[in-house]
This record gives structure tokens, sequence and C-alpha cells, in this order.
């Protein structure tokens, strides 16, 4: 058998896998995820708040003022920086009794992206590890990469700055764990299309 011979039994062979693999990857994401009953890598254990009384209180206390962030999204010495200062958190007084204080570390600390073994962990990880620890989600690279396609002209809505750091004001589901970009809606701008 000559090459051209060999080489055209294997385009027969192989065009019908290349077909269907284009077909799946022309396919819309969502449409996909919800035929199959399942959700986008943007939702998984580690993009999840951990159901149980030590998430309740976490959001009953921190959810109060703002996004309760999972904590799967920064490292355990992130977690305990963040704590340390509730006095001077983020230019508010959030102090808590020691005991609540001790309660909600120990669960961002157990619940923190080392000791997750979720993909979103492991890159928020990756992402610092030459680094000090961040106290904002928003200093990770991993962050960073994921958000950099989005221009500065549509952060602002109405002369006012659209904020990172409120996740559910973009990820219509983020409370829920789901990230996933078929889902972004920027306010004033309408839903994300990249």
């Amino acid at each position: 058998m000559n090459v051209k011979k060999i080489w055209l039994v294997l385009v027969l062979l192989l065009s019908p896998i290349v077909s269907v693999e284009l077909v799946l990857a022309d396919r819309d994401e969502h449409e996909y995820e919800e035929e199959h009953g399942f959700f986008s890598r943007w939702y998984r254990s580690d993009s999840m708040l951990v159901e149980g009384e030590d998430s309740s209180r976490y959001r009953e206390e921190c959810g109060s003022c703002h996004f309760p962030y999972q904590p799967g999204f920064l490292p355990e010495a992130s977690w305990r920086l963040v704590m340390s200062g509730l006095e001077e958190h983020f230019g508010e007084n959030a102090e808590l009794s020691d005991y609540e204080t001790d309660f909600i570390l120990n669960y961002l600390t157990q619940n923190a992206a080392e000791t997750l073994k979720g993909e979103i962990s492991r890159k928020v990880i990756w992402s610092i590890r030459s680094k000090q620890p961040p106290i904002r989600i928003t200093e990770t690279d991993f962050f960073k990469h994921e958000h950099d396609e989005i221009a500065p002209r549509v952060l602002y809505n109405n002369g006012e700055k659209i904020q990172f750091s409120n996740c559910d004001s973009c990820h219509t589901r983020a409370i829920q764990g789901a990230f996933n970009e078929h889902e972004i809606e920027i306010p004033g701008y309408g839903p994300w299309d990249d």
C-alpha cells in the first residue's frame, strides 16, 4: 500500500470522530450542561458555600455587609489575615466577639483553597504560589486572569464604577456557586458575550 492510500484510509476512518468532536465543540456549553444535568467548571465544590451551621453563621455575619465569598477562593493564610483585622476591615469596623471570630475563622480555614480539591481552588493556590497571601480575592492572579477581558468602560454604570468585589452584581447565581460565563449580566451593559 502506498502512502496516499494509507492517508485516505486514515481520513475516512477518522472523519466521523473529527466531525462529532467539531459539532460538540461548536455547541453552546450552556445547552450541553442543561441537557446533561450538570453545571460548568464554575459550579464546583470549591465555588459553593459548604452547607451547615458554620456556613449559615458565616453568611449571617459576613453576608449582612457584603457578598459572602466562597472560602475556596483564598488560602488559609489569607483568611487568617482578613479575620485578624476586623477592627479595620476594608475601611469598616467589623469586630465580632472572640467566639464568633473563631467560629467563622474555623469555617473559612477548613474550607480554604488548599483544603479543597476543586479546579478553582487549585488555580487560586497556583496563582499566588510565590507571593504573599492576598487579603482580597481580586488580588489573585487567577481572578485577574478570569476578568481580564472586561474593558474598563464596561465597569462604569451611570458614572458609578461596578466593583469586582460584588460578585453577585454580575454573576447572577454567585451565591449558589455558579460562575458560568453564560450567566453573567453586567449592570448597565447586559449579558456578557465574549
